[in-house]
């Protein structure tokens, strides 16, 4: 072993293993670009790929990837990867630093002009998870507006880059759509226009009928904004049904938490409190913080006659999101 190596290992003790083999890469021999592109890295960014679309599990892909970032300058792959990974763990500074480094590199080769697209959408999404997130946690309206807007705006103009790019561009039609879909979670002047939102979605819907997260938001606007809880109902459950037959790739892993919480609202309303039990519990075993899941589950165990359960579920979403959303209780 070199005594260069040796030092490398030393701070691989010491340090996160991802930090030391970046430090030992700046100090240790240059290397090509094709040492960048070895076969175990060429396995793990598989794997990483199939932790994603296969098995919908971005923590294993995470694990496939520890301390290759550093290792591949060169490589656009893994860092979109990583971005994907983290957005899917509700992690969008981590995921935009990943999806700006995919962006970052300046190769012409047209085999990787879609994949660094896809970074370019993916930084869209992560920016607008940011500011849903700066308004879910505000302290106040005019820190959540604050907080929320650049983000906002950077996430549309993505999403407009995009779409420059690839008019038909589904996702970038989808992440206009929810911008004018009043939800909880988005700061005020993110949405409004819901006329905006049918016309994005029915164009998403043209262009890939079977899409699951056009087919989610279609059900969405099917149950707040056109009265039709049949058809939200429906909706739902298609999208359930193709889920557990493995579809939606990587998108699976949020629209699987959505649907169960969107299936919870429905019996909630339906006055079906132990179907909406169960959905919340779907939900909280996916999003074990989700203050939503805890309010409505509690709500739930009051219209059931357990209002001290009810209470302390109600109670702990309030812990968790003071801005939670108040469902009707008895």
């Amino acid at each position: 072993m070199t005594s260069t190596e040796r030092g490398c290992t030393r701070a691989a003790r010491a340090v996160s293993a991802s930090f030391a083999w970046l430090l030992c890469g700046t100090l240790g021999p240059p290397t090509t670009a094709d040492a960048h592109h070895t076969k175990p890295h060429q396995e793990a960014v598989q794997a990483a790929r199939s932790a994603l679309f296969d098995r919908k599990d971005p923590s294993l892909a995470l694990r496939h990837l520890e301390g290759l970032w550093a290792d591949s300058p060169t490589d656009s792959e893994t860092p979109y990867l990583l971005g994907l990974a983290h957005f899917l763990l509700y992690d969008p500074d981590r995921a935009l630093s990943m999806f700006d480094a995919c962006l970052s590199r300046e190769s012409l080769d047209k085999r990787v002009a879609h994949q660094r697209l896809e970074c370019l959408y993916w930084s869209a999404r992560a920016s607008s998870l940011k500011a849903a997130l700066a308004w879910y946690h505000r302290t106040s309206i005019l820190d959540g507006v604050i907080k929320s807007r650049r983000a906002i705006r950077i996430a549309l103009d993505l999403y407009e880059q995009v779409l420059a790019q690839e008019p038909g561009h589904v996702g970038a039609l989808l992440g206009q759509a929810e911008y004018y879909m009043a939800a909880p979670y988005l700061p005020p002047l993110a949405y409004g226009d819901v006329d905006k939102a049918r016309s994005f979605v029915a164009r998403a819907l043209s262009l890939e009928r079977d899409n699951l997260r056009a087919r989610y938001l279609q059900a969405r606007l099917e149950l707040y904004y056109n009265g039709r809880r049949d058809l939200a109902r429906s909706g739902f459950a298609t999208v359930r049904q193709l889920l557990d037959r493995g579809a939606g790739g990587a998108e699976a892993v949020l629209l699987r938490r959505w649907v169960d919480f969107a299936q919870a609202e429905v019996a909630f309303l339906d006055q079906d409190f132990p179907a909406a039990i169960a959905y919340t519990d779907a939900y909280l075993s996916q999003v074990p913080d989700g203050a939503e899941g805890y309010a409505l589950k509690g709500a739930s165990l009051k219209f059931l006659g357990r209002p001290e359960a009810g209470e302390a579920l109600i109670n702990k979403a309030r812990e968790l999101n003071p801005h939670v959303r108040r469902y009707r209780e008895p």
